[in-house]
C-alpha cells in the first residue's frame, strides 16, 4: 500500500517542484503564479469595464483521510478537526466541509460519522481505496447513505449517483460515491476514481470507471453544460489525485480530453490518499490538484480554501492550517 503512495508522492514532487509542505495561496496579489483565476481579464480598477469588484464570498474547510477503523486516536483526531471547524465557522464563514476518503471502515464508520454529524454546515464525504479494501465499500454507503440523502435540498443542485451498479470490470457490483452541487454558483463535482477487483499496488491507482452507471460518464457529463458559467468555476473533488502517477498516460489523456475545452470554468482538484500537502499543475488540463495531508498522521491539518468572486470569476485562497 504504502509503496505505490511513495511513487504518488514522488510524481508529485517531481510535478510540483517544491516541497511537499509548502503553504499554497492563491488569488493573492503577489502570488499571481497560483492566482490562474486573475488572468488578462481581470478588470478591477480599469476604466473600459462594468464588472464589479471581487469580493470575499464563503469558505470551504477540507479534510483528507482520517482513518477512523478501531480505538480512538485516529477518531479524537477527526473530532479535534471538527472542532476547529465549528470554532472558527463564523470567523471564516465556512459554509461547506469536504472529507476526501478515507474516512472509516470496520468499527469506524459510526464513530466517524457521528464525530462528522457534530458540524452545523453542510459536509459532503467520498469514499477511498482503504474502505474498499477493507471490504465496507457497501458498509460505507449505508453509513452515509442517510446524510448524503438529507443534503438534497440544503445544497443547490444537489445530486448523487444511483448505487450500486454493476461493474463489468471487477464482475461485482461497486457502489461508486459520485455527488455534483452548488454553492453561490460555485460548482463541485465528487469523483470516485478508487479501484475495485483489485489489489496490492493497482488498488492504490486511480481507474476512470468508464461504463454505464461508472465514474468516467459522471465526470463527463458534469462538465458538459459549462457556457455562461463563470471563469474557475468548477471544483472536482477526489480522494485519488488527478494527476499523472495516480492515473497512467492513457488515462489522463482522457481526463485531460474533458478538462482541456473547459479549462478556463475548472480551476482544480481537491485531493487526498497520499499524506502530504501538495500542489500539482496539470497544464493540459487546465486545472491545478491541491492534495492535503491526512487528519490521522503527521501534523494535524486542515485545508482552507476562502472563496471570491463578482458573478464573472472566482478566486481563491488556500491556507493550511495545522491544529494543536
Amino acid at each position: 500500500m504504502h509503496g505505490w503512495r511513495s511513487l504518488v508522492i514522488l510524481a508529485a514532487l517531481c510535478w510540483v517542484g517544491c516541497p511537499a509542505d509548502v503553504d499554497d495561496t492563491t488569488g493573492d496579489d503577489d502570488t499571481s503564479a497560483d492566482d490562474d483565476s486573475a488572468g488578462d481579464d481581470d478588470a478591477t480598477g480599469d476604466d473600459d469595464t462594468t464588472e464589479p469588484p471581487v469580493e470575499p464570498l464563503f469558505s470551504v474547510a477540507v479534510m483528507a483521510d482520517p482513518h477512523v477503523y478501531s480505538g480512538t486516536a485516529n477518531l479524537e483526531r477527526l473530532q479535534s478537526a471538527v472542532a476547529w471547524v465549528e470554532a472558527n465557522a463564523a470567523a471564516e464563514e465556512i459554509e461547506l466541509v469536504l472529507v476526501l476518503g478515507d474516512v472509516a471502515w470496520n468499527d469506524g464508520l459510526t464513530a466517524a460519522r457521528a464525530a462528522l454529524d457534530e458540524l452545523s454546515m453542510p459536509y459532503v464525504p467520498i469514499i477511498g481505496d482503504n474502505e474498499v479494501h477493507s471490504d465496507d465499500e457497501q458498509a460505507y454507503h449505508d453509513a452515509f447513505d442517510g446524510h448524503m440523502a438529507s443534503l438534497d435540498g440544503v445544497l443547490d443542485g444537489f445530486e448523487r449517483a444511483d448505487a450500486p451498479v454493476w461493474n463489468p470490470e471487477a464482475e461485482m457490483n461497486s457502489w461508486f460515491q459520485n455527488s455534483a452541487f452548488e454553492v453561490q454558483g460555485l460548482r463541485f463535482v465528487g469523483v470516485d476514481w478508487c479501484a475495485r477487483g483489485v489489489d496490492g499496488i493497482l488498488g492504490e491507482a486511480g481507474f476512470l470507471h468508464d461504463f454505464e452507471g461508472g465514474t468516467f460518464p459522471w465526470f463527463v457529463d458534469g462538465l458538459s453544460d459549462l457556457d455562461g458559467a463563470p471563469a474557475e468555476s468548477v471544483i472536482l473533488f477526489s480522494h485519488i489525485p488527478m494527476h499523472l502517477g495516480a492515473f497512467d498516460l492513457e488515462q489522463m489523456e482522457a481526463l485531460t480530453g474533458v478538462t482541456g475545452p473547459v479549462a478556463d470554468r475548472v480551476y482544480a482538484n481537491l485531493a487526498g490518499h497520499v499524506h502530504v500537502n501538495a500542489e500539482v499543475e496539470v497544464g493540459e488540463g487546465g486545472y491545478t490538484v491541491f492534495v492535503t495531508d491526512a487528519i490521522w498522521d503527521d501534523e494535524l491539518t486542515v485545508r482552507l480554501l476562502r472563496v471570491a468572486g463578482n458573478g464573472h470569476r472566482f478566486e481563491f485562497e488556500h491556507e493550511l492550517i495545522v491544529i494543536p
